[in-house]
């Protein structure tokens, strides 16, 4: 299982990523959120396949049917994908939760 916090400093929620494997090589994604949008994308993504961690385009993370209910800034669908990349193996646990955090600073 891989777990992600997102603090949503802006609009001041706190979100909760996990994504877990099974056997069969589908993960299941849940989220917990103070935000019902964000409840709501994360009960619309359900399970994700393979093909869904590498394109961003063309993945169901960031369907325009799903996501159009965020906002562009939410960064939701990007811990999903960090979520999934580190659950996957695509992304190094170990270093991941070395470096612990990742962030954007608002300069001006």
């Amino acid at each position: 299982m891989a777990l992600i916090r997102v603090n949503m400093g802006v609009c001041e929620y706190t979100h909760m990523v996990r994504v877990t494997q099974r056997d069969d090589g589908l993960l299941d994604v849940d989220i917990e959120s103070e935000c019902d949008k964000v409840r709501e994308y994360g009960e619309q993504l359900g399970t994700l396949c393979m093909e869904d961690l590498g394109c961003i385009t063309l993945s169901k993370i960031m369907d325009p049917m799903i996501v159009e209910h965020l906002t562009p800034t939410c960064m939701a669908p990007v811990a999903v994908f960090n979520a999934a990349w580190m659950e996957a193996g695509l992304m190094s646990r170990s270093l991941a939760i070395k470096v612990g955090q990742i962030g954007m600073d608002f300069l001006e």
